[in-house]
């Protein structure tokens, strides 16, 4: 009896353990998923950077040489000889070719020859005129007599006159089998192997050079560049360009995006915009002193303007969304906010130019923007100080950039 009834116990021990143990169970359960909010994300902020900045406005152009001559055949024979090496510098007034010379010299020596003969011829009828002036005072011959000396002394002197044009005739072609150049430059390879006959059919292209120091750059504005370039000027007289671009030192940006050297200036703007195309021809002249740029070149020009009172911030800030260009902000209780800004097309070392949309004490955020959600509060902090550059290290470029936004421009 006694073991049957600590038996019949045993059931209602167990429920009420277990009873207990899931009350405990339950009860640490509970404390573990009370919500704990995560800390707010670290975030850099700037604050918008405001002054006058100098930006460039770029158009695509090819250089072109200074001065090209082509070097050609003027009189017509066999290629004697090639005094020049190809692609070398030669100056002005250099031999580059011989054209066999013994025909044209042997003319020369029959010009000079016909020129004597017309020369003695002259001085007989000279001699002839005075002696029949002198007869005529006496009566001896008459006045038709001297009329007619006098006629045949103008027509030796014509003969002089002509024998001394084709005399310097012969030497000009004479003069022509030392093909030189006219200009200082660099020649390209010669077109025509020596022994070959040249001036044949007209003046044969025999090479070309070009002088690229200084070298030109020609290059297109459009039409609303220019309509701006207008207004920008005094309203009264008539636009003068040449005077409008005195002084403005011109920026050259080559193919590989790297900056020229060397500072050019406006050399040349048309007086009227294409209206097939809707721009307007200009030409710069840059310095070209180690012939480091080379005709046919695709380059930027580069030309500056200074925006006033500009706003900038890091690139990393701006950002874009199907709703546009925006960047977000540290507001009242840092929490962060999404700001609509409108850019520029400009970049200037790095920053991009606002137009519209934030002020000098805006809090700008510039890292971690990906856990930076407009709503939720962040907690800002100063960017760290960067390592300043070598003292040897160029200064970053102003380089304007395609803007992120594809509107128009306002």
């Amino acid at each position: 009896m006694k073991a049957r009834s600590i038996f019949s116990l045993l059931p209602t021990m167990a429920g009420a353990s277990l009873a207990l143990g899931f009350a405990a169970l339950m009860s640490g359960c509970g404390k573990r998923n009370e919500f704990v909010p995560p800390p707010p994300p670290e975030v850099e902020v700037v604050n918008p950077e405001t002054g006058d900045v100098t930006v460039y406005v770029e158009f695509p152009g090819r250089t072109d040489a200074f001065a090209k001559a082509e070097i050609r055949a003027r009189v017509k024979g066999f290629l004697k000889s090639r005094d020049f090496e190809p692609g070398k510098f030669v100056k002005e007034g250099d031999l580059l070719f011989q054209i066999e010379p013994e025909e044209f010299q042997a003319a020369v020596l029959a010009a000079e020859g016909q020129l004597k003969a017309a020369e003695a011829q002259q001085g007989i009828a000279d001699t002839n005129l005075a002696r029949r002036k002198q007869a005529s005072q006496s009566g001896a011959i008459s006045k038709i007599d001297v009329e007619s000396a006098e006629a045949e002394a103008k027509a030796a002197k014509a003969q002089v006159e002509v024998a001394q044009a084709a005399l310097a005739d012969a030497k000009r072609a004479l003069a022509y089998t030392d093909v030189t150049t006219p200009i200082s430059g660099r020649a390209s390879d010669s077109y025509v192997d020596v022994g070959n006959l040249v001036g044949a059919d007209g003046p044969t292209l025999l090479t070309t050079v070009v002088q690229d120091e200084p070298i030109y750059v020609n290059f297109e504005g459009n039409e609303r560049d220019a309509l701006d370039r207008l207004s920008e000027r005094p309203k009264e007289g008539q636009p003068d360009y040449s005077k409008d671009f005195q002084g403005v030192e011109l920026r050259l940006t080559l193919s590989d995006g790297r900056v020229y050297d060397q500072v050019g200036e406006m050399d040349f703007i048309d007086n009227e915009i294409d209206p097939t195309t809707g721009t307007i021809k200009a030409r710069a002249k840059f310095p070209n002193p180690d012939a480091a740029l080379a005709a046919g070149l695709f380059v930027r020009v580069g030309l500056p303007q200074t925006i006033e009172n500009a706003v900038t911030i890091p690139m990393a800030a701006l950002q874009r969304d199907l709703g546009g260009d925006f960047v977000v902000v540290v507001g009242e209780g840092d929490v962060a906010q999404r700001r609509p800004v409108v850019p520029s097309k400009f970049r200037v070392d790095g920053k991009a130019v606002i137009k519209s949309g934030l002020a000098a004490e805006d809090r700008v955020i510039v890292s971690n923007l990906q856990r930076a959600r407009p709503g939720l509060p962040v907690k800002p902090a100063a960017p760290a100080a960067k390592t300043a550059p070598a003292a040897d290290q160029p200064p970053a470029e102003t380089k304007p950039e395609p803007s992120p936004k594809s509107e128009p421009e306002a």
